[in-house]
């Protein structure tokens, strides 16, 4: 559990948590034991690099039993960035509870911001995922932040604690193998968070396959077609605010075998519903802080397996809008989801779609495992993204979508579309796909986080597995419309 108190003065023993910066030359923490500091400061005793902690033990000078000096860095430098950054090794290895001394970590930055990210960087370095081992991690976890009572900083701390709770449930969900958490599995767990709201503006809506069929949703029915497992829509809509309706489509592909394009390697195929774990956990951050915004979130969940009834190449399937798909790769199976997923919230009354999945392999060739790859049909909104983005530290690339591109997606012989051009420019491709189910008039992002959703060989202070990739972006870049 990850708990944040406020306090202006602290009257236990748990270790004090103090930011310095590299041109000083010690830190006054303490009367009785700022000469042992100096002191090992002039020893060069004190680590400096950004995000080192420096643990001192106090030997009973004073009411806190150990003293950690954490590095910010350069003061010249020092952002918001750099915090984050500074704050890795800060986590319940620390102790089970620790005193912050905001002051201390302030620079030439707001008490607001700092608060905000201080927490909402604490809680995602704290997390860990145990829910199916034997042994748990003791990571329990209670920061008490010394602050001036005089300071009105409650926003700030819910604020950055929403969003943690929020990222921390996307990665639970990423984490879960597919016999924990099938597409009926997903439907429930977004049935239990709206009702956990308890907030009329929030309303849920889940469709069984039969009601899928009523729609015409035969490009989301045809991934489903080799499952023995039905399909569940799954419609959130929050009325939070006045103006059009802003849609999140998330790829729920629960997990994907390649269907009859075998995947050679299907290790971690896991986190192919990333997209759809990313919208319920912008939703959960939005409607907690109240964002005045209307919002639908949509997503076509279902696994990709193979028996004698499912899809084949050569296949040529109708979408919701009538349009047909030739399919060239049943591993091309999350667009054939988007498809119906973009068409049924413009049906919804959506005039902004944005679509986030792990759609391409070819993403990461591209971009690698720290970079997701952004698309869209209008330069504003790609920008705000991108300012959003260099907001929440998480970095975006804004890829192409040529004519060229559109004109091969739309190759086929036998069909209107083909759902797969090969390997050459295959994340635009995939996007390009998405686009022509884009109406005249919508204005549409597609997110592509196949390389960022997930990490086998995670960085320091991030925990191996899902990475709640572009949530905070995505509810940085909702916030910002009301700025």
């Amino acid at each position: 559990m990850f708990q944040v108190l406020k306090n202006s003065e602290v009257y236990n023993n748990k270790p004090l948590v103090y930011g310095f910066f590299e041109e000083q030359s010690s830190v006054f923490v303490n009367k009785e034991i700022n000469q042992e500091i100096i002191d090992l400061f002039n020893q060069d005793l004190i680590e400096k690099k950004l995000g080192s902690v420096n643990k001192i033990y106090t030997l009973n000078k004073m009411d806190n039993s150990i003293v950690y000096l954490v590095s910010l860095g350069k003061l010249s430098t020092y952002n918001l960035r750099q915090l984050e950054k500074a704050l890795v090794k800060v986590n319940y290895k620390l102790g089970s509870e620790l005193n912050i001394n905001i002051a201390s970590f302030l620079g030439k930055l707001s008490e607001k911001d700092v608060v905000k990210t201080l927490v909402n960087a604490i809680g995602n370095y704290n997390y860990v995922f145990d829910e199916l081992l034997t042994k748990k991690f003791n990571n329990d976890l209670t920061i008490n932040l010394i602050i001036d009572e005089q300071l009105d900083l409650d926003a700030s701390i819910n604020e950055g604690f929403n969003l943690a709770v929020a990222m921390s449930n996307v990665k639970d969900l990423v984490n879960r193998p597919y016999n924990h958490l099938s597409a009926a599995d997903l439907a429930e767990y977004a049935t239990n968070l709206v009702d956990s709201f308890d907030n009329n503006k929030v309303s849920i809506k889940v469709y069984d396959k039969k009601e899928i069929e009523a729609f015409g949703m035969h490009s989301y029915l045809a991934v489903n077609k080799g499952s023995t497992a039905e399909p569940k829509l799954i419609h959130v809509k929050y009325n939070g605010g006045k103006g059009e309706y802003i849609g999140l489509v998330g790829k729920g592909v629960m997990f994907d075998t390649g269907g009859y394009s075998l995947k050679t390697n299907m290790l971690n195929m896991k986190d192919d519903m990333a997209g759809s774990a990313t919208v319920l956990g912008v939703l959960e951050a939005v409607v907690k802080n109240n964002l005045p915004i209307n919002l639908q979130v949509i997503i076509c969940a279902t696994d990709n397996r193979i028996n004698g009834e499912a899809l084949l190449p050569d296949d040529v399937i109708t979408a919701m809008n009538k349009m047909t798909i030739e399919i060239k790769s049943t591993d091309a199976e999350g667009r054939l989801t988007l498809a119906d997923g973009v068409c049924f919230a413009q049906k919804e009354g959506c005039k902004e779609v944005i679509d986030v999945a792990t759609l391409t392999g070819a993403v990461v060739v591209a971009l690698g495992e720290d970079i997701t790859g952004l698309f869209g049909n209008e330069n504003s909104l790609i920008k705000n993204l991108l300012d959003a983005s260099e907001q929440a530290n998480e970095e975006f690339w804004h890829m192409p979508i040529n004519d060229g591109i559109r004109e091969q997606v739309r190759d086929s012989k036998v069909a209107d579309l083909t759902n797969s051009t090969g390997r050459l420019m295959g994340a635009s491709s995939g996007a390009a796909f998405i686009e022509a189910f884009i109406e005249e008039g919508t204005k549409w992002l597609h997110l592509d986080i196949a390389g960022t959703a997930f990490s086998t060989s995670p960085k320091v202070g991030q925990f191996y597995g899902a990475t709640a990739a572009s949530v905070k972006t995505l509810y940085l870049y909702l916030k910002n419309k009301n700025a």
